[in-house]
């Protein structure tokens, strides 16, 4: 990442370089007409950072030797307590500027499919948008903070295009009507483990309907078939780049099965100590989802039901057994066996609540053991 900021910060200053003592410079370059604004979709990889695909805006203008990528998705790993701000909502992402030779060969060196729309503009559209873009590169408006849905590299492109056209891109893509959650789960069906992460960490936020443009395929989707007043705003899609990331091989322990055997042990090795650490670790999570939630300023994490399934009551259950306070033990599981109902009422209609069902079954085995034993305990 700082290879690319250093790319950029090169490419923009041979601009400035080449033209400094006229009004041909990277602040007040006029585009000629030949000048091409277009759009550029870079399919999903392997890793968790590229698994939703990437969004970048091309300018084009090969009278003025320009051939610029603005790119949304900059941040910077040296920034101090980086996953602390991530966390909590307030890490800074950045716009920079590539060469388009250097952004295409990264992805083709990734296998990453790249898909190129070019935008139907008027002169006055390109000239507008190009000089919004320099505008914010020279000035801290370079800097956004992110947020998983509402402000990412799509989102702010989609901003930058919707600022200089009449009629807003449109929202009606296949994933209207579906809700923020299913869209994400769609994307993780071959990351078992990162799919289950984010899917505890998401609370109600993300059970919303999708309202607005915020992913790349979506974006690319919404192009073909929105206008600029009266007239398609892109042309057909062209691929730059027709290579996908290979699929990544069966993993023995990031599936399905490897975590319902772990939960399939856990209700069967009836041993007081491991049902007890079993406990410990859902209620310190419980804590850590209530935290967040009020810690983060992400919206996404706020509001987060699955508390009522890791919920840190299980921290004073695993005590009350430990010092077989039978009474309190009993009231505790009673408590925490209603809040596993409630949450299964909300979980009905979730595309994760299959993902959740083996963790909710092993919890009421649990607890129903728990139950039982503190009850024979209590008559004798």
């Amino acid at each position: 990442m700082l290879l690319q900021k250093l790319k950029s910060i090169l490419f923009l200053g041979m601009l400035l370089f080449f033209f400094p003592f006229s009004k041909i410079n990277a602040q007040h370059l006029v585009l000629s007409d030949k000048a091409e604004i277009s759009i550029l979709t870079c399919d999903s990889g392997n890793e968790l950072y590229s698994l939703f695909g990437h969004t970048a805006l091309r300018i084009k203008d090969e009278l003025n030797a320009v051939d610029a990528v603005y790119n949304y998705g900059y941040f910077d790993f040296r920034t101090p307590n980086f996953y602390l701000k991530f966390v909590k909502g307030d890490l800074q992402y950045f716009v920079a500027i590539d060469n388009f030779n250097d952004f295409l060969a990264e992805y083709v060196y990734e296998q990453r499919g790249v898909f190129e729309q070019k935008l139907n503009l008027t002169t006055l559209q390109k000239q507008k948008i190009f000089d919004d873009l320099n505008a914010v590169l020279a000035s801290d408006n370079r800097f956004y903070t992110y947020k998983f849905i509402d402000r990412n590299c799509t989102s702010m492109v989609v901003d930058v295009i919707n600022k200089n056209i009449n009629t807003p891109i449109s929202n009606k893509v296949k994933d209207s009507g579906k809700t923020n959650r299913t869209i994400l789960y769609g994307y993780l069906s071959s990351h078992f483990y990162e799919n289950l992460g984010i899917n505890i960490m998401f609370g109600a936020k993300t059970d919303r309907q999708f309202d607005k443009i915020y992913l790349p395929l979506q974006l690319m989707e919404s192009l073909k078939i929105s206008k600029n007043d009266k007239f398609p705003i892109s042309s057909d899609t062209k691929i730059l780049n027709i290579n996908s990331a290979a699929k990544l091989p069966f993993s023995i322990w990031n599936n399905c099965y490897s975590y319902l055997l772990f939960f399939i042990l856990i209700a069967l090795w009836n041993k007081k100590a491991v049902y007890i650490s079993y406990f410990v670790v859902n209620g310190l999570l419980g804590i850590f989802l209530f935290w967040a939630g009020f810690y983060s300023l992400h919206e996404e994490l706020s509001l987060n039901y699955n508390i009522l399934l890791f919920n840190p009551l299980l921290l004073l259950l695993a005590f009350f057994i430990v010092k077989n306070n039978f009474g309190l033990a009993l009231k505790t599981a009673y408590l925490y066996g209603i809040f596993i109902l409630i949450y299964i009422g909300l979980m009905l209609n979730k595309p994760h609540f299959l993902m959740f069902s083996p963790m909710i079954a092993t919890n009421l085995i649990l607890l129903t053991r728990i139950i039982l034993a503190n009850r024979k305990k209590l008559a004798n």
